[in-house]
């Protein structure tokens, strides 16, 4: 405990600008993920886990846990940032992101609570992330968000209408939408699965709830994604609080001496401005969604490639 006490708190006072250069790096990241609507920590992830060790010894983790555990740190404020946005304009729902977050909250702590078994085989932690990368970059070749929109509208024009829900935002625009089906197993089974994966590896959730929201309850894009957000920020913080927690109890210390300080200092900040960034440039159109996926869509390939490398080689 002693030594996980010193080390948490003298490495920041010995080097506080070691990690100086995840500020812009944690902008450029949390701009890039929001735009897609894509969890940050499938990027943070393999940063921490991946160019870390290529820096130098000084720069990796105590461990992959506690990579993983940052990442979805950084997501929590990132996406934070985001929802204030989203809320200030009116654009969020909170009795359905209330509706997802009832399911998705209790699978992100079963998820987290496993984290720790999958991290200590770093093989297969890199082959589950080589999977999720390549999956992600599938997700957003093929179902990109004009094709998703085009989708919703053709089934919501086909559908009869049950329960309708009323939205007015800031705006005092008046949308209105199919509320969620209570009980409906395919859809408590997705955002379960997508939970676990983010209390898991920190991505997931958000990538299955908002075709849900777009397609199934009819949301217009724009309340789909402040929504989705909502049910992100709900879903990464639990699994979290729970992933510092185990790695609290690992080093026999507490939660704030497992935090890298040194390295949050600087992505927490970072995605705060990413936050703001985003609902910007998506707000001034300076690039086209279909743009923006495609770029994401490569860089995720790449990584994932970079994943299974390393996964085949041990």
């Amino acid at each position: 405990m002693r030594t996980v006490r010193i080390r948490s708190l003298a490495m920041l006072a010995e080097d506080p600008f070691k990690y100086a250069f995840m500020l812009p790096t944690a902008t450029a990241v949390a701009t890039s993920c929001q735009l897609c609507g894509v969890g940050g920590a499938a990027l943070f992830s393999p940063i921490f886990l991946l160019a870390f060790p290529l820096l130098g010894p000084e720069y990796p983790l105590d461990s992959s846990a506690a990579a993983i555990a940052s990442a979805l740190l950084t997501e929590v404020f990132g996406f934070a940032s985001g929802l204030t946005g989203y809320s200030r304009r009116g654009l969020v729902s909170w009795q359905t992101a209330v509706q997802f977050a009832v399911v998705a909250v209790p699978l992100a702590f079963a998820g987290a609570s496993c984290a720790g078994v999958l991290s200590a085989d770093p093989v297969l932690l890199r082959g589950v992330y080589a999977a999720l990368m390549f999956s992600l970059a599938a997700f957003l070749l093929f179902t990109p968000r004009s094709t998703l929109e085009a989708a919703a509208d053709e089934e919501c024009a086909i559908q009869d209408e049950t329960t309708v829900r009323t939205h007015v935002t800031a705006a005092s625009r008046v949308i209105t939408f199919r509320a969620p089906a209570k009980g409906s197993l395919s859809s408590v089974c997705a955002t379960g699965l997508g939970a676990f994966l983010t209390g898991l590896i920190g991505v997931g959730v958000g990538e299955v709830v908002l075709p849900q929201l777009v397609r199934s309850c009819c949301m217009p894009l724009p309340l789909a994604a402040g929504t989705s957000v909502a049910i992100v920020v709900a879903t990464a913080a639990s699994a979290a609080l729970v992933q510092f927690g185990c790695l609290a109890v690992a080093a026999g210390g507490d939660i704030i001496t497992v935090v890298p300080w040194d390295l949050v200092q600087f992505t927490i900040p970072g995605v705060l401005i990413g936050g703001q960034l985003a609902p910007l440039i998506a707000s001034r159109e300076l690039l086209s969604d279909d743009d923006i996926e495609r770029f994401a869509a490569a860089l995720f390939a790449t990584v994932g490639t970079a994943f299974a490398i390393k996964s085949a080689r041990g």
